[in-house]
């Protein structure tokens, strides 16, 4: 399982909410958010419910951040 990097930043941005403002909800800078968001630091479980609460998401839909990567081998079909 993996982290939608790219959908983060599109549910960021579909809110017009800036990484400026993602930083200060998280309380660490703005270069700190960005390097989080393109993959350079990894977010927390902690960043990430501070996250989904900034961006109006229900816990129950976090799923819409992650993807699945399943071998191929054992892909039906």
């Amino acid at each position: 399982m993996n982290f939608n990097l790219q959908r983060l930043k599109f549910e960021r941005l579909s809110r017009n909410i800036s990484q400026q403002e993602m930083a200060k909800a998280l309380g660490i800078s703005r270069n700190a958010y960005y390097k989080k968001e393109s993959g350079r630091i990894k977010i927390t479980v902690e960043e990430f419910s501070v996250i989904m609460d900034k961006l109006g998401i229900p816990s129950k839909n976090a799923g819409i951040f992650f993807t699945f990567d399943v071998p191929e081998r054992e892909l039906i079909g």
